[in-house]
């Protein structure tokens, strides 16, 4: 181990901080290129034969590696340049730079250059350049430049076998068979056409050409040997990025491959015997749809590695509307239907929430991090840029001419455009340079926007990017390369404290790529990966830095190295520089650290699948937020037979039968035939409960009828009420419940007049093709006899509450306690209302807490003594933070209904707040889809871009609508403070997607009950990324610290999929969670007490 202090160069750093400007003093100062002698600019000269109609790939720009080629510890500097010349610039310290590439022969010939990234390739120390090529047309060839160890270098590709002949845009090198030297895999990018139909990708996805696949080159010492089918990773994808990464933690690096347009991403899992598998579906539940650039490590220091990838979605409102393609409905679900994948224009930024098997599986969370959009994104890279001990996210982005401006290109597209006039219609496409995007770490999965605040929001076009330690003080500077502008370099001026970390391979791998770090300290444990291609056609360096904030000890380094054997220091001195050699490490079977004392197991019982009927919602809603119709199943469960072991009964969509499944003393179930009439199934099953209406000792069975397919007030809307005759047998009845023919959602049951019997409320939801106006809702009281069960509405002395809202879930609970059930009542666009229980008649409590700041979302409430301290708490489970739709100090999130254009039609109108100024959620297209007297009022989309909510429905109209709002998205906690309830948000694991269905049981035995929460929402409109971000939370109650969320790896609870419902029941002398999911099988989780 060699250690160099590094205390003095800090001890400077810290004075010149001390004595430079405001400007200086933010976290990143931009160095001028008369400074550093690095003056590069990869100008695009364009010309009628070389322009975005004749190469629309133009604007995709170049790259940057950065390396120690001459090893003198010090990081020098590659460009690429797409039409001018590669640049190589030798770090002299002190940031100054000499520009070499003449003299060491790198600057390239007449290609298109694109990715590059230093590699020693033939392990002699000295570091060598492997660079990508595309370009329209002419030589396409890869170069390796090969270190002469005297700063010049010999071009070499051919004669090592990899000058590999496709449309490159990056390389990255990685050791996929284990046998101690590194291989390489190229990434390349068939020129394909923007219309292309999702068939071609499909058929050529089945037939694809040599030129047009990317490739994998098995490293066999002095030359490669290309070994793509062998390794089973022949595919056509729009390749923009191939990232290395040990995404499983068995040892074994795997791939992530992400691809533009509707080509699907690929997620290649190393078997380790030399292929690879194809995983993306299985571990993952959306991708990007023009995937850019990835990075992967481990954000939130778990120990997992999660990853980034970035898109083209403008956070501006104004961008979003006049220069961002739009997600059309057919290129979405034929993307889906040719068996791709859920593909959705943001960027996605994946937790990796467990290991199974081989298999990861990661959430998209980039909504709840707040980095879902950012522009015309390239290249995405993680690392702790202000040291502290936490990564930090960077993201290149825009694009040199504006190609998806709307106005423009409708302008032009009846044009006849002569090939003498290219260069003219090029020139005259809108460009608008845009900042960078920077973003703090949380620590708690949440990141903040620093561009401004850290000086990085200088107005570019970027596009490759990297990092690295270029003067040696313990903190990452960052390069950029930009089009038709100069390189930036990003001096950092952190303060925090630091370790740095540099690798000593064995004689075949002498970087010691794909090693792993792990670094602890009192306040944090963090890990990297050592790979050097990372975020779009650049390589970072091979240092390893380490930000540990203000803790001044290291307790312990721990190498895992890319053979297998470890290496572990303890009580490491901080601010220092420290070389680990792999002939001191020691052979250790690494074991993964992936299970736990699991409370939670999925198990096969049975085969049972809800199967959800085609309907489109859209054709009578146009802007509806999501469908209706796709909104059950309910499940319910109780020995319904009198055997003493409970049984469960699921939903069925239209034209499915209700299903009645009878547990048998084998462990599993019977499905029930001939239980419920076959005319029944034309019903939509919303909900349902088993209770003993009529007193005679077995339970009867009443089922909410809804959805979206029928007329307002249709007799199938009615509920449904079967009365057992306590073998298990239903029969129906009718007349004994009221003809209230509303579309209902839920239903929850109390003796709430004490007479003895069970009464009922029953949710009602909305009104079928007219969202938002909600349907009815009903009291029902029981007044049945042990021979006839009958249920009469509740009249307005009891309940004068019919029109609640958009209803979702209820729950009776005496949470005043004078013995009498009180009702609480959710739902979309509600606030959580209290009625109050006055000896046999409600009224309206609110007192209790702020209404309107509980308007949201909500889909399930439960109410429970948490804290034992005698009286009833609540957990309420809203939309979440995971979403498209949010909520903000700045504004609320709105609904207004109203005839706009006066056709006769209601029409639905959503807005949000985007710096200040409320505006139409949706754009132009589709707003004129609704109202087509948009598109004369607004005659272009710059126009739309910039109007305001009143200027396109105008004031009057929206105060005579129909108007709910939402104050937040986040589940919560209520605590009983027995006058008022105080309102908290659940973890940040709670918030992931929207809670359809809350659980509680004391899990741990503590004494407390726990929850168990499961939902998701897959039944959103394509532009609106479906909320999938749940597998299904446990969260722990202590009285102290409230509720903590364990995660999935810890929990073992895992219930992925479009949650509606879940239930606890008995089976095996064990409890188990069944979960009923719209259009998918049901799931069993046994709880391990």
């Amino acid at each position: 181990m060699k250690k160099i202090n590094l205390l003095i160069v800090k001890i400077i750093t810290i004075s010149l901080l001390i004595s430079c400007s405001n400007e200086s003093a933010k976290q990143f100062t931009l160095l001028s290129p008369k400074n550093t002698g690095v003056n590069f600019i990869n100008k695009l000269q364009e010309d009628n034969q070389i322009n975005y109609f004749t190469y629309p790939y133009i604007y995709m720009g170049g790259g940057v590696s950065v390396g120690d080629i001459n090893n003198d510890d010090l990081d020098d500097l590659f460009f690429t340049g797409n039409m001018t010349d590669n640049k190589l610039y030798l770090n002299k310290g002190n940031l100054k730079f000499d520009d070499i590439t003449i003299e060491s022969g790198v600057s390239g010939d007449n290609r298109w250059y694109t990715g590059s990234t230093m590699i020693d390739i033939n392990n002699d120390g000295f570091l060598d350049i492997y660079v990508s090529v595309a370009g329209l047309d002419g030589v396409k060839n890869n170069e390796l430049y090969v270190n002469n160890k005297d700063n010049t270098f010999t071009e070499m590709a051919k004669e090592y076998g990899i000058d590999d002949i496709g449309n490159s845009v990056q390389a990255t090198f990685f050791d996929y068979d284990k046998d101690g030297d590194l291989d390489l895999y190229v990434a390349n990018y068939p020129i394909t056409p923007f219309d292309a139909p999702r068939s071609y990708y499909y058929y050529k996805m089945q037939n694809t050409d040599d030129f047009e696949t990317d490739n994998l080159y098995r490293n066999d010492g002095s030359t490669f040997t290309r070994v793509t089918e062998k390794a089973g990773l022949r595919t056509y994808g729009l390749t923009l990025s191939a990232t290395v990464g040990d995404l499983n933690n068995d040892s074994y690096p795997d791939l992530y491959i992400s691809n533009d347009f509707s080509s699907p991403d690929f997620m290649y899992m190393n078997n380790g015997d030399g292929t690879f598998l194809e995983v993306i579906k299985e571990t993952t539940n959306q991708t990007s749809f023009y995937g850019m650039g990835v990075d992967i490590a481990d954000f939130n220091n778990d120990l997992l590695l999660d990853y980034i990838q970035v898109d083209m979605d403008a956070k501006d409102n104004r961008r979003s509307k006049a220069n961002m393609a739009s997600m059309n409905p057919d290129l979405f679900w034929s993307t889906v239907n040719y068996g791709f994948h859920y593909q959705y224009m943001h960027n996605t930024l994946q937790l990796n929430r467990r290991i199974q098997g081989n298999k990861p599986f990661f959430s998209n969370i980039s909504r709840l991090s707040s980095i879902s959009s950012t522009d015309w994104s390239w290249g995405p890279l993680l690392a702790d840029f202000d040291n502290d001990g936490w990564k930090d996210l960077f993201i290149t982005n825009g694009i040199r001419r504006e190609v998806n401006n709307k106005d423009y290109f409708n302008d032009i597209k009846l044009r006849p455009m002569a090939k003498d006039s290219l260069l003219y219609y090029t020139n005259q496409i809108p460009s608008e340079p845009i900042a960078n995007f920077t973003f703090k770490n949380n620590s708690d999965l949440t990141f903040s926007d620093v561009s401004k605040d850290w000086g990085l929001d200088d107005a570019n076009f970027s596009n490759g990017a990297t990092y690295a330690d270029l003067d040696n003080d313990g903190d990452l500077e960052i390069i950029i390369n930009n089009v038709d502008q100069e390189a930036q370099i990003y001096k950092n001026n952190s303060t925090n404290n630091f370790i740095k970390v540099k690798l000593k391979g064995d004689g075949k791998n002498l970087l010691g790529i794909d090693s792993r770090v792990i670094v602890e300290t009192e306040s944090t444990t963090q890990m990297q990966e050592l790979t050097m291609t990372r975020g779009f056609q650049s390589s970072v360096s091979s240092n390893l830095n380490f930000g540990i904030g203000n803790d001044d000890k290291i307790k312990k380094i721990t190498v895992i190295w890319n053979n297998g054997n470890q290496q572990v220091l303890d009580n490491v001195e901080i601010n220092s520089t420290i070389e680990l050699d792999i002939n001191n490490s020691v052979s250790k079977e690494v074991i993964a650290n992936n299970d736990y004392r699991a409370y939670f197991e999925s198990e096969n019982i049975i085969e049972y699948k809800h199967e959800e009927n085609v309907y489109n919602d859209y054709e009578k809603e146009v802007l509806l937020p999501h469908e209706n119709s796709r909104l059950g199943p309910g499940i319910a469960s109780g020995d319904v037979n009198g055997d003493g072991l409970e049984d469960f009964i699921v939903g069925g969509a239209t034209n499915q039968k209700t299903a009645l499944f009878i547990q048998n003393n084998r462990g599993s179930f019977n499905l029930m035939n001939n239980v419920f009439p076959e005319s029944h199934k034309s019903y939509e099953d919303m909900d349902m409960i088993l209770e003993d209406f009529d007193n005679d000792g077995d339970k009867d069975l009443y089922i909410v009828s809804g959805g979206n397919e029928y007329m307002p007030n249709s007799p199938m809307l009615k509920d449904r009420l079967y009365m057992n005759d306590g073998f298990g047998n239903f029969k129906f009845n009718d007349e004994s419940i009221p003809d209230n023919f509303s579309s209902g959602m839920r239903v929850s049951s109390a003796d709430f007049d004490k007479d003895g019997d069970l009464d009922l409320f029953v949710g009602g939801r909305v009104v079928p093709g007219n969202y938002p106006i909600p349907a009815d809702s009903y009291l029902l009281i029981n007044n049945s006899s042990k021979d006839k069960i009958s249920f009469t509405n509740a009249d307005d002395s009891v309940f004068p509450f019919k029109d609640i809202g958009l209803v979702t879930s209820s729950v009776w609970a005496d949470y005043n306690n004078d013995s009498w059930p009180d009702l609480i009542v959710v739902g979309e666009w509600t606030p959580i209302i209290f009625y109050k229980n006055i000896e046999g008649t409600f009224s309206e409590d609110n007192s209790l807490i702020d209404k309107d700041s509980t308007r949201g979302w909500w889909y399930d409430i439960v109410s429970e003594d948490f804290d034992n301290d005698g009286d009833l708490d609540f957990v309420v489970g809203n939309l979440g933070n995971n979403y498209k739709y949010q909520t903000s100090e700045e504004g609320t999130f709105d609904i207004f209904y109203n005839d706009f254009d006066q056709n006769n039609t209601g029409d639905i109108v959503l807005s949000y707040f985007n710096d200040g100024e409320q505006y139409p959620l949706r754009g132009r297209q589709c707003s004129s889809d609704q109202i087509p007297a948009i598109k004369t009022k607004f005659k272009d989309y710059d126009a739309f871009s910039i109007a305001t909510l009143e200027d396109v429905y105008t004031e009057p109209a929206l105060e005579n609508s129909l108007h709910y709002f939402t104050k937040t998205f986040s589940s919560i906690y209520l605590e009983n403070t027995g006058n008022s309830f105080e309102m908290s948000n659940l973890p940040l694991l709670a918030q992931l997607s929207s809670v359809n269905k809350i659980l509680k049981k004391d899990i741990n035995n503590d004494g407390y009950t726990d929850i168990i929460i499961s939902g998701n929402m897959y039944n959103s409109e394509v532009e609106t990324p479906r909320n999938d971000g749940s597998v299904g939370v446990y969260l722990e109650f202590n009285p102290i610290n409230g509720f903590r969320a364990i995660p999935t790896k810890e929990s073992g609870l895992f219930i992925n999929g479009d949650v509606k419902d879940m239930e606890i029941i008995s089976l095996k002398e064990n409890d188990y969670i069944i979960s009923a999911k719209n259009d998918d099988l049901i799931e069993f989780t046994r709880i391990k007490l």
